[in-house]
């Protein structure tokens, strides 16, 4: 089997260029992949441009996932970001880093997968990088446009309630088998776009849960200026881990992060105008006055310690 190393780094890209499409016009691309940048022309209405990086013995190791699946994480995990400003996803990007001897087959195969995606997203690959080095890195860009309100961290008020997209904690639990040397299915992100713009109709803030309930909430919470209360025994959490940690289970799912969900900020009055979403949608809270923190209670509104959790890449 030839490695990249074998090929070389043009070669490679040259054999990838060939299955991409160079213009699409009826899709916005003007010039795709292959050129010194991409030219697209997405009309007019707000750009939304995000971007994240998935790096081995970081977020992940090889041995978990099969490379196309890799690739679809990879993509879905930048995508998150789009849905959560209530974005369409219309144009992605993908840079990689990769050791010499990594096969040739399983690169093809991991572009392939993120190009899947993307597609299933409504967004077409057009460009991005290739380097070697040590470990295998993964950085993808998304374009993406908003086809009503852009909705922002910023904005909740008092009294507006507070809901999550979705189950959380499958992943958490997941990622912790996984690390122990143990098999496990580790979920894909979400795709919520969709559900997304849905919610923008009527959101006050958002923002996709990747780091964690608590630590994104909180991220809402000092953009918004406001404080909020969250009850645990509400937090809707996957079987996987209700199966696994039992009662310590949604203390475990508030605090574990990687499930992509939307968290959202709306009053309470709108849940009713929004229709069917193609997804779980469960309040779990309010906001409320006072320090800009998230709080979280029990059923009988005693407060709940969560301790550390969340994802940091320098604690």
């Amino acid at each position: 089997m030839p490695r990249l190393g074998d090929v070389g780094e043009h070669a490679w890209i040259a054999a990838l260029l060939r299955r991409l499409p160079r213009r699409e016009r009826r899709r916005g691309i003007l010039l795709g992949a292959g050129d010194d940048a991409a030219v697209v022309r997405p009309g007019g209405r707000p750009l939304l441009l995000t971007t994240d990086c998935l790096i081995e013995g970081v977020h992940f190791r090889r041995s978990w996932l099969a490379p196309a699946a890799l690739g679809g994480r990879a993509f879905g995990a930048s995508v998150s970001d789009v849905a959560s400003m209530g974005g369409e996803a219309r144009f992605a990007l993908l840079a990689l880093e990769a050791p010499s001897d990594l096969p040739r087959a399983y690169l093809d195969a991991l572009v392939r997968g993120y190009r899947r995606a993307a597609v299933r997203a409504g967004a077409r690959l057009v460009g991005g990088n290739v380097a070697a080095g040590k470990r295998l890195a993964l950085t993808s860009m998304v374009v993406g446009t908003a086809p009503g309100r852009v909705i922002m961290r910023a904005g909740a008020r008092r009294g507006d309630g507070l809901y999550v997209t979705g189950v959380l904690g499958a992943s958490g639990v997941a990622v912790g088998r996984l690390r122990d040397g143990r098999r496990a299915d580790w979920p894909p992100p979400p795709l919520r776009l969709r559900t997304g713009v849905a919610l923008a109709r009527v959101a006050r803030a958002m923002i996709d849960v990747s780091d964690g309930l608590a630590q994104d909430l909180g991220h809402l919470c000092r953009a918004s200026r406001v404080g909020a209360e969250v009850r645990l025994d509400r937090v809707p959490v996957a079987l996987t881990c209700r199966r696994a940690l039992g009662p310590r289970a949604a203390g475990f799912a508030a605090t574990a992060g990687e499930d992509y969900e939307l968290l959202v900020a709306m009053p309470p009055a709108a849940r009713a105008r929004l229709g069917r979403l193609g997804c779980r949608l469960t309040r779990i809270g309010d906001i409320v006055g006072g320090p800009h923190v998230a709080r979280f209670v029990d059923g009988e509104g005693h407060a709940v310690a969560l301790g550390a959790g969340g994802f940091d890449h320098f604690r």
